[in-house]
């Protein structure tokens, strides 16, 4: 779809400003006069018939099918009406379609080659065969001085000099003299078998001024045209054309100018009424008459309207562009086809917008159904004057649209609204077009916009269209017509349908035009003249709501809206919402406390001047240090330079940006607040409040207010891990306040390790990172410098609440991480208490606020030799079963207490470690029960698996030798087993061949094999289990085994478990054992 920049060519005259739509002002009597020798003033369009026909004229259907009848009937077909009646509408056509008339019947065959698309070229006459008679009956005097005698000018006089001369005038002196209707005598003489055109215009206003004249003249007149159409019905030759407006429309827009014309025939003064009755009766009179025997033509149909503009307007226009627009807009308006109204969605639309091309059907609705109504706008004239403003206009600014809306008439153009609102009398409007719209004068107002050209510099179109001000700019032209009786007359202002309609366009949809109509109505940001009732938009000067606060915002004092900013500012974040202490109002280091109680935020006040965030941090005042450094955050406004920043251009704009948005918020809520208080004070009653929904739009713009500030507080200050003082940017979600903005700056300094939540305090990676700040000086630290550092220490993070130290220490000391520690004095070596992960869980009423409690790392521990002995597992574990062994079944509390006398104190956990780790590698067997019983147990625990059976004093304890000996097994397949220390020893030269065993033919499946506690080089031990390891799983573990031989070596505390159930003494692998162990196990 091309822009009628592409595919029309306006005239040259429009593109340099010297169009003269006087040209395009038919008037048929000066048209008559050049035809009679007399000089015209009238513009050669019209006296030129060449011209006329080719520069001027769109052959509408009406003038080619008016032209065919009335020219057919003068050439002799009587089957052709002989009278035509010209219905008047806007547009015009009436005038010229008689010129053309009066142009053929002069002319005739010598206008066959600008005529021949119009007419069939053999019913045009010869020159001079036919006479035209030309009256126009607004110029027709009823009666002329002779002498002190007032003698009477009749209409068939006239008719009678036209056709006759002054020859034939003189001879029918006493007819044509008098008011008496001559009869068919006089008719006869006249026209004498001549073929004769008779154009009769503007009748009603002749047959008002006769009537005057004489109280019998409209019946006469009416008689009159009885005996002329008589004689045109019954003789071939003969055809007249009349126009005969109603009184409504020849004379409602001006009643006055009637008033005039009655009392100048009169002679006497005459009210309005009387000369409107007077009016009413003359047409009454004559109107049955030309009703019964005219047929009545309309010369343009409103479809052609657009065509005879364009022709008048445009050298060229494409006409297959006038389709593919069409059609791009209906596929529009298909899409939003709710919100328009119905008829736009029809396809004869289609057709419509292709007729007006490029004119958008409302733009000429709009001209032709309002605008045209004012008597002083002059109709078409009128209508040209402004076409060839904005086609002008659209060219030179070369403003690509695909059509001409009402939108785009230019109202900053100075002689367009000396045009428009001096002839519709709309002057007292200026002001509404300056402040809301966007007029001449709009750049001198305070704000140097119109609340449109702002609603879209703040919310841009994303094609650049002036959504705003085009929307508005519609609304404000359909209120200049029917303004005296506003809502009352169908002319006045626009519905939301017609208004999405007009503007809507491809590239600006219904949705957009929508919110340009909604923002009218905005309290903040609307407009202050326009307004919705009824159904309707329209533009007035009476109070309304926008005025008023309007008024009231200029009234109030600067400190009155930095007030409400302030008390809104300290909205946002509350010490209730947060883990911080909030300090609000602050424009000095000395308004933040010094305390060690809880995280400080200082919410920086608005209107600080500029801010030095280390000042605030690092000092309490005035040479006076801060002592709680680490624990201060600094959330700062846009509003606000900080010092270290860089403050370019663009950032002091943006700021200045957000400042006026707020003020201008908080002096809308101010101004609101003080009507909803005292509406009747400024003129508006409560009603119309409650009507408009106020107290709802005062919440919200409560609530964007606190949202505004909210997202104006976009700095986060605070010293970092580097001791640095750093900046994050806050963004808090849009439309949410206090809640909001406290979670993402918990957010953010969780992310940046800040902060330390309950949660993630107590977790190892925390603990660790903790335990390195602790002891990064040294390997103890009391608690009471722990505590200080977390607010003192900038590159320490900051605990949630205080609450979470005594947590964090046990919890590092459950973990292992370090150990907690009292001396009874200053000169004691060993502590009075100590706690580590050796010593089990801290008693759950330790009070760790009491003094002299401090942390020692483990090796520091260790080094002074704090905490219990380390005890020996390897040695407790053949402790436990030796006596197992010794008395073949004993309970868990004896084997504590035999540990006890023979080890040492032993943790219970440690020993219980001990005793399961046997069960889980079947060294040993348990059950419930007493230890001497001989029938078998129902809870008997016997063989290798990770589940054990819960430890407890009475448990149990024996070996899997004692159980199968009681019978309390079954017997199963042979198994070789191999176990104990020695074995390990005597096992070893066997690991590294393993692979080679089986590759030579071992088919033994391993159901277990454990190496436990193997030296390694340089220290350590090694732990190998391999379970259900078939034949070909050994093979293929050859090169492991070897390498394994090479580097591990059995030590004192060496042991192997080995397990090949039903050995075959053909397999190398079992061959090799029996060599090396004659007294080898096979159980069953």
């Amino acid at each position: 779809m091309r822009s009628i920049l592409q595919t029309c060519k306006p005239r040259h005259d429009i593109l340099t400003g010297t169009f003269n739509p006087e040209i395009f002002t038919a008037n048929l009597s000066q048209v008559m006069d050049s035809y009679r020798g007399k000089s015209s003033i009238i513009h050669s369009l019209y006296t030129d018939a060449r011209q006329f026909f080719k520069d001027a004229t769109y052959p509408t259907e009406s003038l080619k099918l008016m032209l065919a009848d009335v020219l057919g009937r003068l050439a002799g077909d009587n089957s052709l009406p002989a009278i035509h009646r010209l219905e008047t509408a806007f547009g015009g056509g009436k005038t010229h379609m008689l010129i053309a008339l009066a142009h053929l019947s002069f002319r005739g065959q010598e206008l066959v080659d600008a005529v021949q698309d119009i007419i069939d070229p053999t019913i045009l006459p010869p020159p001079g065969q036919v006479q035209v008679v030309g009256i126009a009956g607004d110029e027709l005097p009823v009666h002329q001085p002779q002498g002190a005698v007032l003698s009477p000018y009749t209409l068939w006089g006239e008719l009678a000099f036209q056709i006759g001369g002054e020859a034939l005038y003189r001879e029918r002196e006493t007819e044509v003299r008098s008011y008496a209707a001559p009869g068919r005598n006089f008719l006869e003489q006249v026209f004498g078998g001549r073929k004769v055109l008779i154009m009769l215009d503007e009748l009603a206003q002749y047959a008002a001024r006769l009537q005057a004249a004489r109280p019998d003249g409209a019946e006469m007149l009416a008689a009159f045209l009885m005996a002329l159409h008589s004689y045109a019905r019954t003789h071939a030759g003969v055809a007249v054309v009349l126009t005969l407006a109603s009184a409504a429309d020849a004379f409602a827009k001006n009643t006055e100018k009637l008033r005039e014309l009655i009392a100048t025939v009169k002679g006497e003064d005459v009210d309005e009424i009387q000369a409107w009755e007077l009016a009413q009766k003359a047409e009454k009179d004559i109107r049955s008459v030309i009703a019964r025997d005219a047929t009545t033509v309309v010369p343009i149909q409103a479809g052609e309207i657009s065509r005879i503009l364009a022709k008048r307007l445009f050298d060229q226009v494409d006409a297959e562009a006038a389709a593919a627009t069409a059609q791009a807009y209906l596929k529009l308006y298909g899409t939003h086809a709710a919100v328009l109204p119905p008829r736009a969605s029809q396809h004869d639309f289609h057709d419509l917008i292709t007729a007006h091309y490029p004119f958008h059907p409302t733009f000429i609705r709009f001209l032709n159904e309002k605008l045209a109504t004012v008597e002083t706008f002059q109709g078409t004239r009128g209508v040209l004057r402004v076409l060839a403003l904005v086609i002008r206009s659209l060219w030179q600014k070369r403003l690509e649209t695909p059509l001409i809306h009402t939108c785009h008439v230019p109202l900053d153009d100075p002689g367009v609204v000396n045009e428009i609102m001096g002839r519709t009398g709309g002057g007292d409007l200026l002001p509404v077009l300056n402040a809301d719209v966007g007029g001449p004068d709009s750049a001198s107002l305070s704000l140097g916009k119109s609340y449109a050209q702002m609603a879209d510099q703040k919310n841009p179109h994303p094609l650049g269209y002036p959504l705003y001000e085009y929307t508005w700019k519609t609304v404000f032209l359909h209120s200049l017509v029917g303004r005296t009786e506003q809502l009352n007359s169908n002319l006045f202002g626009i519905t939301e349908a017609e208004a999405t309609l007009a503007v809507t366009f491809p590239g600006l949809t219904p949705p957009q035009v929508k919110m340009a109509l909604d923002k009218i109505e905005d309290i903040e940001d609307g407009a202050l003249y326009l307004r919705f009732h009824q159904g309707r938009y329209y533009a007035s000067l009476d109070p309304s709501i926008n005025t008023t606060l309007n008024a009231v915002r200029r009234s109030l004092k600067t400190e009155h809206i930095q007030g409400l900013l302030d008390a809104t500012a300290r909205k946002i974040i509350t010490s209730s919402q947060s883990v911080f202490h909030v300090v609000h109002d602050v424009t000095l280091p000395e308004h933040i406390p010094d305390t060690d109680k809880q995280p400080i935020l200082a919410v920086v006040s608005l209107d600080a001047d500029h801010v030095k965030a280390e000042d605030f941090i690092l000092s309490a005042g005035a040479n006076k240090p801060r002592f709680h450094q680490n624990v201060v955050f600094l959330l700062l406004p846009q509003t606000v330079r900080e010092a270290t920043e860089p403050w370019g251009e663009e950032k002091v704009t943006r700021s200045q940006e957000m400042l006026n948005r707020m003020e201008a918020m908080a002096a809308t809520v101010l101004s609101m607040r003080t009507l909803k208080a005292q509406p009747e004070n400024f003129g508006i009653s409560a009603a119309k409040l409650v009507e408009a929904e106020f107290d709802k739009k005062l919440k919200e713009k409560e609530l964007g207010l606190v949202t505004t500030v909210t997202q104006a507080y976009d700095g986060l200050w605070f010293p970092s891990a580097s001791r640095q003082i750093i900046r994050r940017e806050i963004k808090a979600g849009v439309g949410e306040g206090g809640a909001s903005i406290a979670e993402e700056i918990k957010r953010i300094l969780i992310s940046e390790g800040e902060l330390l939540t309950a949660e993630a305090a107590v977790t190892q990676e925390h603990l660790l990172a903790l335990g390195k700040l602790f002891f990064e000086n040294q390997d103890t630290s009391s608690l009471i410098v722990v505590k200080d550092n977390f607010t003192r220490q900038r590159h320490w993070p900051v605990l949630e609440q205080t609450a979470l130290l005594p947590q964090i220490i046990r919890a590092g000391v459950n973990r292992g991480v370090w150990c907690l520690f009292r001396l009874a004095s200053s000169e004691s070596v060993k502590p009075e208490e100590f706690f580590s992960r050796d010593t089990g869980e801290l008693p759950f009423d330790l009070d760790l606020t009491q003094e002299g409690w401090s942390l020692v790392t483990l090796p520091g521990a260790k080094k002074r030799g704090w905490g219990p002995a380390a005890i020996d597992k390897k040695k407790l574990e053949h402790l436990v079963i030796h006596q197992i062994e010794e008395k073949e079944a004993v309970t868990v509390k004896d084997v504590q207490a035999e540990t006890l006398k023979n080890f040492g104190e032993v943790p219970e956990e440690i020993l219980y470690d001990v005793i399961k780790d046997q069960l889980r590698h079947g060294k040993l067997a348990a059950y419930p029960g007493v230890a001497d019983q001989q029938e078998k147990p129902p809870g008997l625990y016997l063989g290798k698996t990770p589940l054990t059976p819960p430890i407890t004093p009475d448990l149990v304890l024996t070996t899997p030798a004692a159980v199968a000996v009681k019978g309390w097994v079954t017997a199963g397949p042979n198994a070789f087993k191999l176990a104990g220390t020695d074995g390990a020893h005597r096992f070893f030269p066997l690991l590294g061949r393993l692979g080679s065993l089986y590759a030579r033919g071992a088919q033994s499946t391993i159901k277990s094999l454990e190496l436990v506690d193997y030296e390694t080089p340089g220290g350590g031990a090694l732990r190998l289990t391999l379970e259900n390891i078939p034949p070909e799983g050994m093979k293929r573990l050859e090169e492991f085994f070897e390498v394994l031989g090479g580097i591990i070596s059995p030590g004192q505390d060496s042991e192997i478990y080995l397990e090949i159930e039903d050995p075959d003494d053909s397999c190398p692998l079992v061959q090799e054992l029996k060599k090396r162990f004659h007294n080898m196990t096979i159980s069953g």
